[in-house]
């Protein structure tokens, strides 16, 4: 996952923001917990909606505590505390994942821009071992669904074949929290397209940059742009809106199998994510390029 499924905030009630951030804490909480003080880094919006998509799936005992912020002492902030495995599991997952990516970058990178990941590798592996020992099932889908991106993209194939791996990671991940036959149909091709929603918004989000970097991107040769390092505005206009065609096209197929689960719990939250976040989210990068101009000056995107 990469950061795009989250909540729009200006959507939610009080009540409801309180209680996202206060469950996106106890998973820092968890990844602290359970894999060390730099597994913190890998909290993200993506395993938080994985974990409330458990907690309203399966019935939890939760809890709310005052306490301090593993990442800031000084700060206090709530934590939603629950007697099962969901901040666990999602933590689990979130390191994985992160595990997976640092290996990706090191084999595309050169040496210099794949240092980092080059220093982090060693102790993001032996974090991911743990996570495999305790999640089996996770680090298996994890492993296939990496192993099948970098395939599918060393042959250069096209925009289907390439998000199929993400699709189907999340297909599986979520059929897996179903607690009833039908519900995991449901969940299962929910989870697939979204996580084709996730691969077709990052590779618009960098097609820009991958044309500049001569990186392979799926929307390239789709909208045949290959041997372009920079696009006119008409050309940007364009590729954008085809991008969005795609996007939306996925988008209505999720939203339908969205609609046929019972969430209970966090069901409020996760509808607004599904259908307020993630459009705002498209919105904001194909037209207003708000990622694109915060690459060229940074600031803190995360909860804490």
């Amino acid at each position: 996952m990469f950061g795009y499924v989250r909540p729009f905030k200006s959507e939610l009630l009080v009540r409801q923001y309180d209680q996202y951030k206060a469950a996106y804490c106890q998973l820092c909480r968890a990844l602290w917990k359970h894999y060390g003080r730099l597994s913190t880094f890998t909290l993200s919006y993506d395993c938080t909606f994985y974990a409330l998509l458990m907690l309203s799936l399966r019935e939890s005992k939760l809890s709310l505590r005052r306490g301090r912020c593993v990442m800031n002492p000084l700060k206090r902030c709530d934590f939603l505390e629950s007697d099962g495995e969901a901040y666990h599991k999602a933590a689990a997952l979130s390191v994985l994942l992160t595990y997976h990516k640092l290996r990706d970058d090191l084999a595309d990178d050169g040496f210099w821009k794949s240092l980092g990941s080059r220093l982090l590798l060693p102790l993001a592996s032996r974090k991911a071992k743990r996570a495999a020992e305790e999640y089996p099932f996770l680090a298996q889908e994890a492993r296939k669904a990496m192993e099948g991106q970098r395939e599918a993209e060393a042959a250069g194939g096209g925009v289907d074949a390439c998000a199929e791996p993400t699709a189907a990671l999340l297909g599986a991940l979520f059929k897996e929290l179903a607690c009833r036959e039908l519900e995991g149909a449901a969940l299962e091709r929910f989870g697939y397209f979204l996580g084709r929603w996730v691969y077709l918004m990052d590779a618009a989000d960098d097609l820009a940059e991958d044309l500049k970097n001569h990186a392979f991107n799926p929307f390239i040769s789709r909208l045949g742009l290959e041997g372009k390092e920079t696009l006119s505005p008409q050309e940007r206009k364009a590729a954008d809106e085809a991008c969005n065609q795609a996007l939306n096209a996925t988008a209505a197929q999720m939203v339908l199998a969205f609609n046929l689960l019972d969430l209970q719990g966090f069901g409020p939250i996760l509808e607004n994510v599904v259908l307020k976040g993630l459009p705002e989210i498209q919105r904001e990068i194909l037209f207003l390029h708000v990622r694109e101009k915060r690459r060229k000056r940074p600031e803190p995107q995360d909860l804490r």
